[in-house]
C-alpha cells in the first residue's frame, strides 16, 4: 500500500514538475519577446561582458528599468513568474513532507 502511494506522489510530483517547467519556459519567452520589443534592450543586457565595477552597476541598473515598467504585459509576466517560483517551493516542500512520512511509516 505504502508502495503505491509513493508511486502515486512520485508521478504527480513530476507532472507538476514537467508542467512547471512549460510555464517558466512560456514566462522566459515573455520576457524575451516584451525586451526584444526596445532597440535599447539588446544582447548585451542577456550576456553581458564586464570590465569593471560600473558596468556591472549599469547592467543592473538597465535590469531595474527594464523590469521596473508599468506596462501591462510585463506585470502578468511577473505574475507568472511568481507563480512559477512558489509552485517550485510547494513541490519542494511536498516532496520532502512525503519522504518524512514515508521514513516515519517504515520505521
Amino acid at each position: 500500500m505504502v508502495d503505491i502511494i509513493v508511486r502515486f506522489t512520485v508521478l504527480a510530483v513530476l507532472v507538476l514538475a514537467a508542467l512547471n517547467a512549460l510555464h517558466a519556459g512560456m514566462v522566459l519567452a515573455g520576457l524575451a519577446r516584451h525586451l526584444g520589443r526596445h532597440a535599447r534592450f539588446g544582447i548585451d543586457l542577456w550576456l553581458p561582458v564586464f570590465t569593471s565595477p560600473a558596468d556591472v552597476r549599469t547592467w543592473f541598473g538597465t535590469w531595474r528599468t527594464a523590469l521596473g515598467s508599468g506596462d501591462r504585459a510585463l506585470a502578468a509576466l511577473r505574475a507568472g513568474a511568481r507563480t512559477v517560483v512558489g509552485r517550485h517551493l510547494y513541490l519542494a516542500l511536498l516532496s520532502q513532507t512525503w519522504a518524512l512520512a514515508v521514513s516515519a511509516m517504515t520505521v
